[in-house]
């Protein structure tokens, strides 16, 4: 009975993505520039595609935030290469060649990127600089923006939260929820991020909280992600207590799972 959804389903997949090569196809067809320094055999084909399509749109809508993603595209498609470079060919050394030619290439356009940006007030430019090179003033930069629109995005408030959670603690569970309250319904709350939020009330001795968005994480993440008797270690709730917690564990990860999560409409 469930044998032909299975097969719409996949035969959607395939289509997709013959449709995203097509695209490809015709994109390099059109603008030999945006291929010409990319290998051409079935390595990293999902990396290079998104890279000729970011390089295109670059071009038609140059800004910040395109030239973001194109810097993160290139950064992707590198990664994917790196590691086959160790592997030796037998008949065909050239290819080796290409791939080695296409990295070099990559670093340049990269590093190319970097230099063009690197005075930008971009959200994502900032968080680039700091994580990739550690300039303290990119960083510095990116909290002070805090309330921007622009930062209004799940991504950008899980980062703020990381670099507030020490010298704002208060601050940083503020960002915290606002990124579970920005996650997307066809995603799932990132695991490090409820992580964050258990450490953060276990480090304020708020257990119940702890408790709760421990089994939140357990339930949507799988019980691996939990450490129980660390958390018996710091208080030791009833079994009457547990009934009632185990409800709103259940309630905050029916909410997290469709991406309804709201913080003031959620019982903590």
């Amino acid at each position: 009975m469930r044998t032909k959804p299975l097969l719409f389903l996949l035969a959607g997949i395939l289509l997709l993505a013959g449709c995203e090569r097509d695209r490809t196809r015709g994109l390099c067809g059109r603008f030999p520039q945006f291929c010409a320094d990319l290998h051409d055999d079935s390595w990293c084909t999902r990396e290079r595609e998104r890279l000729v399509e970011a390089r295109y749109e670059n071009a038609e809508h140059p800004g910040d935030a395109s030239r973001y993603r194109l810097m993160s595209s290139l950064e992707h498609y590198r990664l994917c290469l790196d590691p086959l470079l160790d592997i030796e060919y037998t008949k065909r050394h050239e290819r080796k060649n290409i791939k080695v030619e296409a990295v070099i290439d990559i670093g340049e356009e990269l590093a190319r990127l970097e230099a063009l940006t690197a005075g930008s007030d971009y959200p994502y430019l900032q968080l680039w600089r700091w994580q990739r090179h550690g300039d303290r003033s990119a960083r510095d930069s990116f909290i002070a923006q805090a309330s921007r629109p622009e930062m209004q995005q799940a991504e950008l408030q899980q980062a703020l939260a990381g670099l507030l959670l020490h010298r704002d603690p208060a601050a940083a569970e503020r960002a915290l929820h606002r990124s579970l309250e920005l996650t997307r319904e066809d995603s799932k709350p990132d695991a490090s991020l409820l992580a964050s939020l258990v450490d953060l009330y276990i480090g304020q001795k708020r257990y119940e909280q702890a408790w709760i968005w421990a089994g939140a994480l357990a339930e949507l993440h799988g019980e691996e992600w939990v450490n129980w008797q660390r958390m018996d270690s710091h208080v030791r709730f009833s079994n009457q207590q547990k009934d009632a917690m185990k409800q709103q564990v259940e309630h905050l990860a029916q909410q997290l799972e469709r991406g309804r999560y709201r913080r003031y409409a959620a019982s903590n």
